[in-house]
């Protein structure tokens, strides 16, 4: 008789705390929808589709790595400006190309240190985020307009 007890309080507990869980979310936004929503949030130069092998060869990740990538960015490089979004094709590509995103983003801010140090303040303010396998960079105009637009979207 405890052993039947014992084993119904067991099967509450855990129909119980499966009710526990995260809500299940909707379908996560696309990575152009993420970049559009970016796009909208500031008042950026007027910004360029990058291809994707511009994106692979700028960023060193391999076309493998990458489930869907989104770069936009100032054409005439006179401004850091960009939005870069890319969905990792996996779990565990996500970090290389986390890694690929922040060395880019160094980069940016070593080349403009020179060419255009007025900008450094948009570089500095820039920051490479994540949630699950898609990662973002954004160097805008308006830091807290396109963060705030980033966590809406997400």
């Amino acid at each position: 008789m405890k052993k039947i007890c014992f084993v119904s309080l067991l099967l509450f507990l855990a129909l119980a705390l499966s009710g526990c869980g995260a809500a299940p979310q909707g379908p996560q936004a696309t990575c152009q929808q993420i970049a559009q929503a970016l796009q909208d949030a500031a008042d950026f130069q007027p910004l360029t589709a990058m291809t994707d092998k511009y994106i692979e060869k700028y960023l060193l990740v391999d076309g493998d790595q990458l489930s869907q990538a989104v770069m936009l960015q100032d054409a005439t490089r006179a401004t850091p400006e960009m939005i870069l979004v890319l969905a990792a094709a996996d779990e565990k590509n996500a970090d290389a190309v986390q890694q690929a995103a922040q060395d880019f983003l160094e980069e940016q801010r070593t080349a403009y240190r020179d060419y255009q140090p007025d900008e450094i303040p948009k570089l500095e303010k820039a920051r490479v985020q994540r949630k699950g396998t898609v990662i973002v960079l954004v160097v805008s105009p308006d830091a807290e307009k396109t963060d705030a637009a980033l966590a809406a979207t997400w």
